[in-house]
């Protein structure tokens, strides 16, 4: 079957559509660990399910033509052109080792449940949390959520032998507890100290402990074998908010958490409504190229 290269200006509307569906998947999980990046508004690009339409827009009319004036000749629309999802060959910098992919027909039937769980109850429930908490409130509730992770990334750091990091989350969790008022304001961010994001699935990676299977865990989405080995066996239990004695108070936290982290991206759900390709196949080839990169900090050696 003859292969269909993307455009440049597709390829990184392709890159960023990739990055803003790995961000809602994180997003989606109980367990998406302490605190998620928003997606950008310049993250957001359009397609549709089933079949990619191919175009190369970057020469469509105008589009290079200097501000204020109209081109005479104005190019005709750009065609679209419907191939199978199959036929696409990404072509990234960022090379991917095969999928391990033996439980697909499982995975998807999870991902389906997952998919009408956020249709139901999640994405309307994060529409609410977002419409009764002004936006100061929900960043403070932010701000508190990454104060706690910030500690458990530097552990993870540390066991990955960056000291350095390791040692600016030591720092930010000392001013944004002190100063922060307790994680209330991220000041650590003002003073120029960066947050990471690591959790010990991306450490057992960085050791050398291959991924596994590609799973699709219900409510927790995305993952591979040794993730959730990690996730369960030391992420979670990690979680110094899972050590209250309430059990009221640790299910409305976690709660709170996931409502959270999904509001950060209702923004994105247009645009990955709309996904032009198998979405199962999107989603997964999205997670794992983002965790290799996370895993890697975004320098990924070559398979």
């Amino acid at each position: 079957m003859k292969r269909v290269r993307l455009g440049t200006s597709s390829f990184q509307r392709r890159s960023r559509l990739h990055k803003a569906a790995a961000s809602l998947l994180v997003a989606l999980s109980v367990s998406a660990a302490w605190a998620d990046e928003p997606v950008r508004d310049d993250e957001q690009a359009e397609a549709t399910s089933g079949s990619v339409l191919v175009a190369d827009v970057s020469a469509q009319a105008g589009e290079s033509a200097p501000k204020g004036l109209k081109a005479d000749n104005p190019a005709p629309p750009v065609p679209i052109v419907e191939v199978p999802a199959q036929a696409i060959e990404v072509y990234d910098d960022l090379e991917m080792p095969p999928v391990n992919d033996p439980l697909e027909t499982l995975n998807r039937r999870v991902l389906e449940f997952n998919q009408t769980l956020d249709d139901w109850v999640i994405r309307p429930s994060a529409r609410a949390y977002e419409t009764v908490l002004p936006t100061p409130v929900r960043q403070m509730v932010s701000n508190v959520f990454g104060n706690v992770g910030d500690a458990w990334t530097g552990v993870n750091n540390l066991l990955q032998g960056k000291v350095r990091d390791a040692g600016v989350d030591a720092l930010r969790v000392v001013v944004n507890t002190t100063i922060g008022l307790g994680g209330l304001a991220d000041v650590a961010s003002d003073f120029g100290l960066q947050r990471h994001k690591e959790d010990f699935g991306q450490t057992l990676g960085r050791w050398g402990v291959p991924p596994g299977p590609y799973l699709v865990l219900p409510l927790f989405g995305p993952s591979n074998l040794r993730d959730s080995v990690a996730t369960f066996g030391a992420d979670l239990p990690a979680n110094p908010f899972r050590q209250l004695p309430d059990p009221g108070a640790r299910n409305a936290i976690t709660v709170t958490r996931l409502l959270d982290a999904r509001a950060k991206v209702l923004s994105a759900d247009k645009m990955l409504d709309g996904i032009a390709i198998d979405r199962y196949l999107f989603i997964r080839d999205a997670y794992l190229q983002r965790r290799e990169s996370q895993i890697w900090d975004g320098d990924t050696p070559r398979h």
